[in-house]
């Protein structure tokens, strides 16, 4: 710690979701990864673009691949902009869209990383609780003039949704940058992405990660005001992009078929997970990503959490107040789930 500075050193760290080295011993429902590998158009892609011309630098700009996803979604590519990863997005949001001596606050409970990036650049947040089940009430971020509010929509990790009429109704009085994090909106759909026309002050960021299979490639999107774009553009490392991820990002954006047959697999492996969660006496948050929120009465979640974990079974516990209670479980392939549920059963039999 010689080195660190202030920042560094009263910072929290951000904790990922567990990645042992021995992985395929695994079943691994513990990430919100899609079970469902990319298609072979997609992995072809990819190959294809292993050759000589990796010794050039990529698109700077990343124009085609947004070409692509503002052709499907009916917006300017100069709506539209590229990062490593959803996660790239939101440091540079912390890093050029809110003052140093500006306010932001996030709901809680939600994605950890808004915490850590905010301390990272010296914002200052505050963290607004969840109401009755877990349910977010945007309203309370107006009772202080907050200069950005993050919300995940689904959120992450309950899987709780709002429908984008309420982020309207929040726009037309929140003066501040609304930023949305639809990294899990592709399952049940519901996108403010077309409010982003209406509003200078709103930014929508997608991911690739988890509906589209490429969580390795790290790629996500942000949508917004050209202005806002243009910012982005300004602050970013030089190539944040690689040429195989933005190949890969725009090849599934093409893919719909396999897309669209991944999607309706994996709701109905999640309504069967529901199903078996329901008999075995969990009590479970309704979601609309995928993954669930379930705790059981006869057990602790730390516990079920740790006994999974020794028979080579990942799913997610956190620590935090209210979350604590909970396990956070993945959906994963049938045969998973299958595992997953016959085993949480023998160990309620012992409890």
């Amino acid at each position: 710690m010689k080195f660190w500075n202030s920042t560094l050193k009263g910072m929290e760290e951000y904790i990922p979701g567990e990645q042992p080295a021995n992985i395929d011993e695994y079943i691994k429902l513990n990430t919100n990864e899609n079970p469902f590998p990319p298609s072979e158009k997609v992995l072809g892609t990819i190959r294809e673009a292993v050759n000589a011309g990796l010794r050039r630098y990529p698109d700077s700009l990343c124009i085609r691949l947004r070409q692509v996803f503002a052709e499907q979604n009916n917006l300017s590519p100069e709506n539209v902009f590229a990062g490593n990863g959803s996660d790239e997005i939101f440091t540079l949001i912390f890093r050029g869209l809110i003052e140093k001596d500006g306010t932001a606050a996030f709901p809680y409970p939600s994605y950890s990383l808004y915490d850590t990036l905010a301390q990272s650049n010296a914002i200052k947040y505050e963290k607004i609780k969840m109401e009755s089940g877990f349910n977010l009430n945007l309203e309370r971020f107006l009772d202080k003039k907050y200069d950005m509010v993050i919300i995940a929509n689904p959120n992450n990790p309950t899987g709780t949704f709002i429908e984008s009429g309420m982020i309207r109704s929040f726009l037309d009085r929140f003066k501040g940058l609304l930023v949305v994090d639809e990294a899990y909106i592709d399952f049940y759909g519901g996108s403010a992405i077309e409010l982003t026309g209406e509003y200078d002050n709103l930014l929508v960021t997608r991911s690739f990660s988890k509906s589209c299979s490429l969580a390795g490639l790290r790629v996500g999107l942000a949508v917004a005001h050209r202005d806002i774009i243009r910012g982005l553009v300004k602050i970013k490392d030089s190539y944040n992009v690689d040429s195989l991820a933005q190949a890969g990002a725009a090849a599934a954006l093409l893919d719909r078929k396999t897309f669209e047959y991944n999607i309706n697999m994996l709701r109905s492996n999640k309504e069967y997970l529901e199903e078996r969660l329901d008999d075995l006496g969990f009590e479970r948050v309704p979601s609309r990503a995928n993954f669930l929120l379930a705790r059981h009465p006869q057990i602790s979640s730390e516990e079920l959490y740790l006994k999974l974990k020794e028979e080579r079974i990942l799913v997610r516990h956190f620590k935090e107040p209210v979350i604590s209670d909970y396990v956070r479980i993945s959906v994963g392939t049938m045969m998973e789930i299958k595992k997953l549920c016959a085993l949480i059963s023998s160990i309620l039999e012992g409890v």
